[in-house]
């Protein structure tokens, strides 16, 4: 094992839920993790409860954020 792999832990995935939260697709790619997790047996030091209770807090908000987006271009249009 490596430093790498010893490292990876609660942050590191924390992190890695912020970067899927950024893209176009932030919502897909929230969902597919949240199901994913269900079957993912493997968190070595990861805590599951707090990355899937945080990807559920990010889905939320990025739901919230494209519904507000679509909420201006009905008024501008």
């Amino acid at each position: 094992m490596n430093t790498t792999e010893l490292s990876y832990g609660t942050a590191a995935e924390r992190a890695f839920l912020n970067q899927l939260a950024l893209g176009r697709k932030a919502a897909l790619l929230l969902r597919n993790y949240i199901a994913a997790a269900e079957k993912r047996v493997a968190w070595g030091s990861i805590d599951k409860t707090q990355v899937v209770s945080y990807a559920e807090q990010l889905l939320r908000e990025v739901v919230a954020e494209e519904a507000a987006e679509v909420q201006q271009v009905s008024k501008a249009a």
